[in-house]
């Protein structure tokens, strides 16, 4: 199995509530719930498995992980709080958080975090 089929499994296969709690313990809630269009109250309900969210907050929370788990994974040098928040010339000089944040296509935002070979 590669790691790429392993990151893939994990991101569709781990529960909502662990996702969301993985983000907050890794981004802080603010961030996560910015990146996701959410109030961090809310997003620390689903954290803790007293809400669950509707498909497409499952599906920008699922986008934000696979992200988040990218940047961590590789040899980074910066953290990917600041990744996330720095305007990024691959994206057209916006942050990658704030196209999360518009429910735009996530696979420009994973091109940007992959590594270049």
């Amino acid at each position: 199995m590669t790691y790429e089929n392993s990151l893939a499994g994990r991101i569709e296969g781990d529960r909502i509530d662990r996702v969301a709690e993985w983000l907050e313990a890794s981004l802080g809630p603010r961030l996560t719930a910015f990146s996701v269009r959410v109030t961090p109250l809310r997003l620390g309900k689903i954290a803790h498995g007293d809400e669950q969210p509707g498909d497409e907050l499952e599906r920008r929370l699922r986008n934000l992980y696979a992200v988040v788990r990218l940047l961590t994974q590789r040899d980074a040098l910066e953290p990917a709080q600041e990744w996330l928040t720095r305007p990024n010339p691959e994206l057209h000089d916006r942050a990658p958080a704030e196209l999360l944040r518009e429910g735009e296509s996530p696979e420009p935002v994973w091109f940007a975090a992959s590594p270049t070979f």
